[in-house]
């Protein structure tokens, strides 16, 4: 998680590197152009006009931090762009291709691992926009609250919505209460993973430097 260097008082985490990485958004359009691959090639090769109607939703919704960032002079943080757009790939081709069901149960709890982890990241992103703006002061453990509560909302809303889909549909994505649990176990498992490295950046330093090293206006 963390490394020191020689003569450095100061550890390096992950994160540094990550925010250092100069094909990180290079990496998100590829994802963005691997979405889009998806979408098409459900709607003209496989015909399932539904699910790809789903696939150029998720797209949609993978292209807003680009939107954001053309609109405006804020540039996010590039892997919180880059997991949302890989949460809707594990999401958009484990329904186009089958490995929800090919797959099971690896392919799905891998996929809520992930979206945990991108639901984190925005969360984490919109904390920070609202501490630089506001400048408003949050303690270590009010910031874990804030994040750890929203994804696991969003989880169970998840598992309702599989089931209310079931239902409407005849469909199968909900299997039972113990396959939701284990779904909700991934959930937490990555939403502690953003937490516990967050927790680490703020024993250094505060929501406002992170704030000023993660987001960045254009000039």
């Amino acid at each position: 998680m963390k490394e020191m260097t020689a003569g450095d008082d100061n550890p390096r985490y992950l994160y540094d590197d990550l925010l250092e990485w100069q094909y990180g958004n290079t990496a998100y359009y590829s994802a963005l152009v691997i979405l889009l691959f998806i979408a098409v090639d459900g709607l003209i090769i496989r015909g399932d006009v539904l699910r790809a109607q789903w696939g150029f939703v998720a797209l949609a919704i993978a292209l807003l931090p680009a939107l954001a960032e053309y609109l405006t002079p804020l540039i996010l943080p590039w892997p919180m762009k880059l997991f949302i757009t890989l949460s809707l790939i594990f999401h958009i081709a484990g329904g186009i291709f089958g490995f929800y069901f090919a797959l099971y149960p690896v392919y799905d709890k891998i996929g809520h691992l992930v979206s945990s982890i991108a639901i984190s990241l925005v969360i984490v992103v919109i904390l920070l926009i609202l501490v630089g703006i506001t400048g408003i002061r949050l303690s270590s453990p009010a910031v874990v609250i804030c994040i750890f509560i929203p994804v696991m909302v969003c989880g169970v809303a998840w598992e309702y919505a599989e089931l209310n889909i079931d239902t409407v549909a005849g469909s199968t994505y909900f299997v039972n209460i113990n396959d939701s649990l284990l779904d909700m176990l991934f959930n937490v498992m990555g939403t502690c993973y953003i937490v516990l490295n967050i927790r680490e950046l703020l024993k250094r330093e505060s929501l406002m430097d992170l704030y000023r090293r993660s987001i960045h206006w254009k000039s």
